[in-house]
């Protein structure tokens, strides 16, 4: 899960434009599945993974092919959510956050692929 996580917080990182979108986010998102779970921390305007999580107000929980087609942006969040695969405890502010992270994220690489 973790090891997910890291390539997924690589690749966001190499995108620039994206940065914009979490330069005044301040959120702790858990991502659980039954192989374990990772914290993911937004805060002045980087990500990280935190080892040690204090309060967690939000959380995504599903099984691995969920979370992993969410990390890989093969799938959006609130489709997941829909198709009942992924639970999402957050606010709408922070689900629609996420999923435009995820989703910006895969779109830029495929859009590298057709260039």
């Amino acid at each position: 899960m973790k090891e997910l996580a890291e390539k997924f917080l690589e690749k966001f990182t190499l995108q620039g434009h994206i940065l914009s979108l979490i330069k005044h986010a301040d959120i702790k998102v858990k991502f659980n599945c039954e192989k374990g779970s990772v914290v993911i921390q937004i805060k002045n305007g980087q990500m990280s993974i935190l080892n040690d999580p204090e309060i967690i107000c939000s959380e995504v929980k599903g099984d691995m092919q969920a979370i992993q087609q969410l990390f890989e942006g093969t799938e959006t969040l609130r489709t997941l959510e829909k198709k009942g695969q992924l639970t999402v405890t957050a606010p709408l502010r922070t689900t629609l956050l996420l999923e435009s992270i995820f989703f910006l994220t895969k779109a830029h690489e495929n859009l590298a692929k057709v260039i």
